[in-house]
């Protein structure tokens, strides 16, 4: 087994676990040499994971795929916290099944976003769509939504974000 294996996935596990209230299924592949992913430098990672609640969101589904990542591995195995060195371009694919998408409605974060202090009604495909448009405008350049896909009440969309250096 790879120091990367049994080292850093299962604290790049712990870390993210640490960020949301609740997650299944997560799973993690990271690419480059052993010596490129112990100098900090990951040619590619993935990232899939299931039932996510993060600040009252729910995703039913998500995958995200980032290249370049600089990380402070040293310092990693000297026992000190997971560090970012420089932002990261990163891919997102994620769905929300209706019953996620109801409970987002009701989350501060969400609330927050759209200027509402109480859940607004969404019941049909086109409400939902024109709530996700008003939070994907208040993101700004932050996020690039590249295709939003609403049937049902189940939402897929996929897009890319930045994630800045820690």
């Amino acid at each position: 087994m790879s120091v990367i294996s049994t080292v850093l996935i299962p604290i790049i596990k712990l870390w993210l676990r640490s960020q949301v209230e609740a997650i299944q299924n997560l799973e993690i592949n990271v690419e480059g040499s052993s010596r490129q992913i112990l100098q900090g430098n990951i040619l590619q990672a993935t990232v899939s994971a299931e039932h996510i609640i993060y600040e009252g969101l729910h995703v039913s589904g998500i995958n995200l795929k980032a290249n370049e990542i600089h990380l402070n591995i040293a310092q990693i195995l000297k026992g000190e916290s997971l560090k970012l060195l420089q932002p990261i371009a990163v891919c997102m694919d994620a769905t929300l099944e209706a019953s996620d998408f109801q409970q987002c409605l009701s989350s501060p974060v969400f609330l927050e976003a759209i200027h509402k202090t109480e859940a607004p009604e969404a019941k049909t495909d086109a409400e939902i769509r024109a709530l996700i448009e008003i939070l994907v405008d208040k993101l700004g350049d932050d996020f690039t939504l590249e295709e939003l896909t609403i049937e049902s009440g189940n939402c897929h969309c996929r897009g890319s974000f930045a994630i800045a250096a820690t």
